[in-house]
């Protein structure tokens, strides 16, 4: 938990070291609720505050999840900041160096893991943004270093929102437990009834789909969770 606090001090720290140069931002709070998780027989409600900005340098990523259900209770977040290499005119339209520290900590312990990689911005027609990362992931306290492809895309027509993730794991080192490929598609789907309420900034409603294979390199654990969600942003 010490770790945990000072990655977030730290995150809040370059968010305003780096205010002069900021180009944009979005802080967001949401909570969803939802069940068929594997870690918990019951549902499953997540608080997450979540930020996300532009800079002259690069990008910066950051969010925090409080998981709690069914006697199951853990805090998990991931601080990435991404420095541009080259910008670049054509669908590639950025090249990055890229990192991203995983944390968490439940019943069972805690963890840190740094994940070093090439990002690339794509403009895709469509899309409000893309990009897909190259990660090596060095696992804290396990033999199961492995690689981790990460592609990210978003979608949006008026109020309507469609955005999220797919991580793939692969290659790891351990051939035992939790050695398997995984993969974890996470989108979701909102709609901003802001506007509707007469409320300034954005309202979402909507729900997020969890299909995860494989969770955390386990043979035969796959996951699929349907999750209500609001998201209210800052």
């Amino acid at each position: 938990m010490k770790k945990t606090l000072l990655t977030l001090a730290a995150a809040s720290a370059l968010s305003v070291s780096a205010q002069a140069e900021q180009f944009w931002a979005d802080n967001s709070v949401s909570v969803l609720n939802g069940s068929s998780y594997e870690f918990t027989d019951e549902s499953l409600t997540t608080l997450t505050l979540e930020h996300a900005s532009g800079h002259s340098w690069g990008d910066l990523f950051y969010f925090v999840d409080r998981h709690n259900g069914g006697g199951y209770t853990e805090t998990y977040g991931e601080f990435s900041p991404n420095y541009t290499l080259t910008k670049m005119d054509g669908m590639v339209s950025a090249i990055k160096l890229a990192y991203t520290y995983e944390f968490g900590q439940n019943a069972f312990g805690g963890f840190d893991n740094n994940l070093f990689g090439v990002a690339a911005d794509l403009k895709v027609p469509g899309l409000n943004f893309a990009s897909v990362t190259l990660y090596r992931a060095f696992n804290d306290g396990t033999d199961t270093d492995d690689n981790q492809l990460t592609v990210v895309a978003g979608y949006s027509n008026g109020s309507l929102n469609i955005d999220g993730f797919m991580d793939y794991a692969f290659g790891s080192e351990n051939n035992g437990f939790g050695g398997e490929d995984s993969m974890n598609l996470t989108p979701q789907i909102t709609y901003d009834v802001a506007p509707m309420l007469g409320l300034k900034g954005k309202l979402k409603v909507g729900i997020e789909y969890s299909y995860w294979t494989n969770q955390f390199g386990i043979e035969g654990k796959d996951q699929n969770a349907v999750s209500l969600l609001l998201k209210a942003h800052l």
